[in-house]
């Protein structure tokens, strides 16, 4: 197969849907050689800022000088930004060599019963293969879904696992209660290994605590900032960081989210833990690394503000806490702003919930079909929106360029317009928007 014949392929796969359980990839992996029992591992898992907290710890590790190997799902809008070393994303001529290597060994899973693997399972096994043969120094693996079924549990030990924010999101597969998924997320705690989980509650830090005596793993839960404040932009942009303080200690991040302090201070207390571990120690990171990191990681459509003028923001909040945690970010840096909502979300999130976080703020929406086959109706959202904000004013796009349309025709000097919902919509109107050149952050074409 060549580059396009690879894409078609894991497509055409991505339809059977997803493989929940370890038997699948252990076949396969077994097929391929087992490539992950040769690599060093920091394992993230959690429901909201796993993306960003492995931008964090990248950009410290790659400012440490180390070769560090990526692996994210789903993609913005390239598939070859699941995987990549460093900033390097993998290239076509590989996407092809490595499909083909997983392809083989899928065929032959399939030829003698045992199984077939799901998308998610193909291009992880690539991104491992990839990974051994470009002799990375350490893989930052980003969950799927859950942790004690996801593919990426396959591994056997990691230097670090790390537990973000647990919040209530494929409740059909994880559990109805907060207890029930942070016990899915927590299973990514090896034996004899070190876990860093994000702060909550008794209830589940006693899960986490409760799983680590049984495995004899060394747990660690994360001091949150103790301040924080906004950094003013440069030449009339709206904003050009934050700067908080952790363990008495002042960084800087790029990122905006009223979120991202809590993230980065995650990140920042992993790399302690992981500058410092045994597996670790022909590596040097230093406490400038950690600080130089943080200030430069950057992590897309993640309340991105892709222009200025007119005040355009990327969120790929997707469920309900991060719908609050946008609607927390609009209360600090908006308030005043006319607010024009671009959202589209799948059917099967907690639409109602999102909706009633959001809307409250939006002086008009536009209801947007998301390009994924699980999406709601342009036209049912708008329905919802209208049960829920009789007043509210209403637009509907079929597709990203129309709903750029109708952007163009509702943008101001007054307005902010916030695009969210799904990183399915988020993703390709990010895409759409550089293209027709709205930009003027210089990151955002990354």
């Amino acid at each position: 197969m060549n580059y396009e014949e690879a894409i078609a392929y894991i497509k055409e796969t991505a339809a059977f849907g997803t493989n929940l359980g370890l038997d699948n990839i252990r076949s396969l992996m077994s097929l391929l050689d087992n490539p992950q029992e040769k690599l060093k591992f920091i394992h993230i898992a959690g429901t909201n800022g796993k993306g960003s907290v492995a931008a964090y710890i990248l950009s410290v590790l790659e400012q440490a000088g180390l070769r560090t190997g990526f692996y994210t799902s789903p993609e913005l809008y390239r598939f070859s930004e699941r995987i990549r070393i460093n900033e390097e994303e993998i290239s076509k001529d590989d996407i092809a060599k490595y499909v083909n290597k997983v392809h083989s060994a899928a065929e032959y899973m399939t030829a003698h019963n045992m199984g077939s693997p799901s998308e998610f399972e193909l291009v992880l096994a690539m991104a491992f293969c990839y990974f051994l043969d470009k002799k990375v120094d350490i893989v930052v693996l980003e969950v799927g879904l859950g942790g004690r079924l996801d593919a990426t549990n396959v591994i056997r030990s990691s230097i670090l696992s790390v537990i973000t924010k647990i919040s209530f999101d494929h409740m059909q597969y994880l559990g109805n209660t907060l207890s029930e998924i942070a016990s899915e997320k927590a299973a990514i705690i090896k034996e004899h290994g070190t876990v860093i989980v994000y702060p909550s509650d008794e209830e589940i830090t006693e899960i986490y605590r409760k799983i680590c005596r049984k495995k004899k793993a060394r747990f660690y839960e994360a001091a949150l900032p103790s301040s924080r404040s906004m950094m003013t932009g440069e030449k009339g942009s709206f904003c050009s960081g934050q700067e908080f303080t952790l363990c008495g200690k002042n960084y800087i991040t790029g990122m905006i989210g009223a979120y991202e302090t809590e993230n980065a201070a995650l990140a920042i207390q992993a790399m302690w833990l992981i500058k410092n571990s045994p597996e670790m120690k022909d590596y040097i990171i230093t406490d400038e690394n950690i600080y130089e990191g943080i200030r430069d990681a950057f992590w897309p459509g993640r309340f991105e503000i892709m222009s200025d003028d007119p005040l355009i923001i990327l969120d790929g909040a997707h469920n309900e806490d991060g719908a609050k945690a946008l609607a927390s970010s609009i209360k600090e840096y908006l308030m005043g702003r006319r607010i024009v909502l671009c959202i589209g979300i799948l059917k099967d999130k907690q639409y109602d919930k999102m909706l009633a976080e959001l809307l409250p703020f939006a002086e008009t929406v536009i209801a947007c079909k998301v390009p994924n086959p699980r999406s709601l109706k342009a036209d049912d959202l708008s329905d919802m929106i209208r049960r829920g904000e009789p007043g509210i004013r209403i637009e509907t796009a079929e597709n990203p360029e129309q709903a750029l349309a109708e952007i163009k025709k509702l943008q101001s000097d007054t307005a902010a317009i916030i695009i969210c919902g799904s990183l399915y919509l988020v993703g390709p109107m990010r895409e759409l928007i550089i293209k027709d050149k709205l930009k003027i952050r210089t990151k955002s074409s990354s």
